[in-house]
């Protein structure tokens, strides 16, 4: 495969993630912890700003923003229940 075609299958691939990601739904495997989800996202920023696509790059931070938030109310979750417990 050429580096041409590669490179045009990556950017297909990663404009499909982003439409999985900016759908209307959850498309994260149950798995999926929030510290992967807000890495995967900051790789796709990253594509998208090379390729100065900002209105995708908006997009995904808001996603970000989500996902960051997600993780911050589970932590300070689980420090209120750990203190309960003591």
């Amino acid at each position: 495969m050429s580096q041409e075609a590669m490179e045009d299958y990556l950017d297909m691939t990663l404009k499909e993630a982003y439409s999985v990601l900016t759908s209307n739904t959850d498309p994260w495997p149950n798995s999926f912890q929030p510290v992967k989800k807000i890495k995967f996202i900051d790789q796709l920023i990253s594509y998208f700003q090379e390729k100065e696509e900002y209105e995708r790059c908006a997009e995904l931070l808001k996603i970000k923003n989500k996902v960051t938030n997600e993780l911050e109310n589970r932590k300070s979750s689980d420090r209120r229940s750990r203190n309960r417990t003591k």
